[in-house]
């Protein structure tokens, strides 16, 4: 550290004063990235704050210095900016936001009286990416995304500009200069930070689209200027493909899924053989990164048959509409439909006419194109990753310079039409199921564990409604039953009540659905007593799955609380409303057995009905209108068939 002495003493030569500012900041940077290294546990920042308080020293020297030229005085500023900037970065290494805000300012501040070049381009664009990330973790997202942009600007213009790469942030320090083609790498590279930042905070602005965009451009400038970790750039590609699987795009989902498998598989436990000669990766990392990736591609499968379902059964629904309509159009007026075909018909010959105009102003309008509207044309041609932000879509960009080819051939990208193709679907989800739970093990990993067999049950959920044959309905859904019992019976309550009511849940529905199935088939064919007393057990199980999940919602002294939960209000009611209808389809051996089942099923109907009515203003938003008039009707209802039935029996 200077003393005052020295500083007294401070070289009014500029070379002097170069030499003296570069001896202190080399100093500085040595302790700040190599002592700290050797810091004991209890004192984690001590040679970062010895580094900080030594370029503060070379600051107040450099601030000593009386320029005489306006080169001088620009290159005194461009130093002064960049020991700013080394102290706002070692203040944000050492969890010091507002001292890191106060440097990374100065910084921009210094280098804001000197004109953009070559020289302090670079540094300027640190600063802001540094600063923005500052501000990131102050939750002022919005100053976050003003610097960013703001970087954005100063990047374009500069290449606007036509001027040679610039020189790097601290090479006014170094004795060894950079070439040409290495200033350029560094600058690219630096701004691709500035688009992943940017990445960043559109995603907490909840600009989606622009966040996949600024990911997709990031990921391929990664790739061109071949610095990229290949275990990070693989778990970013596919934490990509969960946007497009939100925006139902299912081809660019797959797409950047096939990417991280084909990077990833690169990779091998061993560094021995693989394309990345130059790491060693740890066998741990690789197995868990494979096993995230395996995750995202399940999660497109499931998500992949869900949308197929709903656009099937939106087009069973367009179906009907459509012979509806067929139906109404056979008793139309034969007169009305000629004079209908007779107006088309001069319609189409007018348009003809007008289209052969508009041929012939358009050829004249050709010829008379400009240099520009040329030129304007061919940079449309030519879109970039670089113009990503801006266009359209985004969709049709893909990523280049990987072979993806075998991994999208693994699964469609399309919604399914037919049975066939939902098995497809359906074989691949369960192969990457049975790949992630090698490394999400239920021991060490319950929760995840959990929502992987989860998916599981989905795919085979969604599978079903493709089948056309109730039997094997029934089997895919029995499958769902163990799958989710298997999980369910071992854990702990206490630990993971919330993932089990989840559970109990699920279990409920699925039940319920092969009770509905099972009457379906007795509707075509006799079923004989045993059968009947297998479906009587169905319908009593798919009731202790209810009441199991209503129980899970008592507190710790069992009692029911009042008021429950906003993601436990519709649960409940429907539980309610799903055991009452349960009741009803028991098969009962005589008419007082009838008349129990008919009973609770009043009860059940009715503590829907009561919880509903007691609490208005909570589930005036939870969708349970059509299931609460249901429930209105019925427990209206099943007093008076009681009494019927009672009356029949006297």
């Amino acid at each position: 550290m200077a003393t005052l002495e020295e500083l007294a003493r401070a070289p009014q030569d500029m070379n002097q004063w170069h030499l003296s500012i570069c001896s202190h900041v080399a100093e500085s940077r040595r302790v700040i990235e190599e002592l700290s290294k050797e810091d004991p546990p209890t004192e984690p920042f001590k040679s970062k704050y010895a580094g900080r308080n030594m370029l503060k020293s070379a600051l107040q020297r450099s601030q000593s210095f009386n320029p005489s030229t306006d080169q001088e005085t620009s290159r005194v500023r461009c130093a002064q900016a960049t020991i700013f900037y080394y102290i706002g970065q070692v203040s944000v290494e050492v969890e010091e936001p507002k001292e890191a805000e106060k440097n990374l300012q100065s910084c921009l501040d210094v280098i804001g009286l000197e004109p953009v070049n070559k020289y302090n381009i670079s540094l300027r664009l640190h600063a802001h990416n540094v600063l923005a990330t500052v501000w990131s973790g102050r939750n002022d997202h919005d100053k976050a995304y003003q610097l960013l942009e703001k970087g954005k600007e100063l990047h374009a213009g500069y290449l606007h500009s036509k001027e040679p790469p610039p020189r790097a942030y601290d090479e006014i320090f170094m004795d060894e200069k950079f070439s040409s083609e290495e200033r350029n790498v560094l600058f690219e590279k630096l701004y691709t930070n500035t688009l992943f930042y940017l990445a960043q905070v559109y995603g907490v602005r909840g600009d989606n689209k622009q966040a996949a965009a600024h990911c997709h451009i990031t990921l391929q400038r990664q790739l061109e200027a071949d610095e990229f970790d290949p275990l990070d750039w693989s778990l970013n590609c596919a934490t990509l493909s969960q946007y497009y699987v939100t925006m139902n795009n299912y081809v660019s989902a797959r797409h950047t899924l096939a990417c991280a498998s084909s990077v990833l598989s690169n990779v091998q436990e061993s560094s021995e053989n693989s394309q990345y000669s130059d790491e060693s990766y740890d066998n741990e990392k690789i197995l868990k990164t494979r096993a995230d990736i395996e995750r995202c591609w399940i999660k497109f499968c499931v998500n992949l048959l869900k949308d197929s379902v709903a656009d099937l059964e939106a087009s069973d629904l367009s179906d009907k509409v459509s012979k509806i309509t067929e139906m109404k159009n056979t008793f139309e007026d034969e007169e009305d439909k000629a004079e209908e075909l007779e107006e088309k018909k001069e319609e189409e010959e007018e348009k003809k006419e007008d289209e052969k105009i508009e041929d012939l102003e358009a050829g004249e309008k050709t010829s008379e194109k400009t240099a520009e509207e040329e030129e304007e044309e061919e940079l449309k041609k030519r879109k970039t990753f670089s113009d990503l932000v801006d266009i359209e879509d985004l969709e049709l960009l893909r990523i280049t310079n990987v072979e993806s080819g075998q991994y999208e051939e693994l699964v469609p990208g399309e919604l399914c039409k037919t049975y066939e193709d939902a098995r497809k679907v359906f074989k691949a989800g369960s192969k990457f199921v049975e790949n992630a739970v090698k490394h999400y093990t239920f021991d060490g990993y319950v929760t995840d564990y959990a929502e992987i067999k989860q998916d599981l049950s989905s795919l085979y959920k969604n599978l079903a409604v493709f089948d056309t044959d109730e039997s094997r309905k029934c089997k895919m859904h029995k499958r769902r039953v163990d799958t989710l019992t298997e999980l369910v019976s071992p854990l702990n309550i206490q630990h993971f009540r919330q993932l089990c009511r989840q559970l109990r849940f699920e279990l409920g529905e699925v039940k319920n659905t092969m009770v509905s199935l099972k009457y379906s088939i007795a509707a075509e064919m006799p079923v004989d007593q045993q059968n009947w007393k297998k479906i009587n057990n169905l319908c009593f199980g798919a009731i202790q799955e209810f009441e199991n999940f209503c129980d899970l919602l008592r507190d710790p002294n069992d009692k029911f609380p009042e008021t429950l939960s906003n993601e436990t209000v519709r649960p409940y009611v429907v539980s309610q409303i799903y055991i009452a209808r349960l009741y009803g389809k028991f098969r009962p051996a005589d008419t007082a057995q009838k008349l129990v089942f008919l009973a609770k099923a009043e009860t059940h109907f009715k503590k829907a009905l009561e919880y509903y009515d007691g609490h208005l203003n909570q589930c005036r938003n939870m969708d349970l209108k059509e299931e609460i008039d249901v429930a209105r009707e019925m427990a209206h209802f099943l007093p008076r068939k009681m009494e019927r039935i009672r009356q029949m029996g006297n």
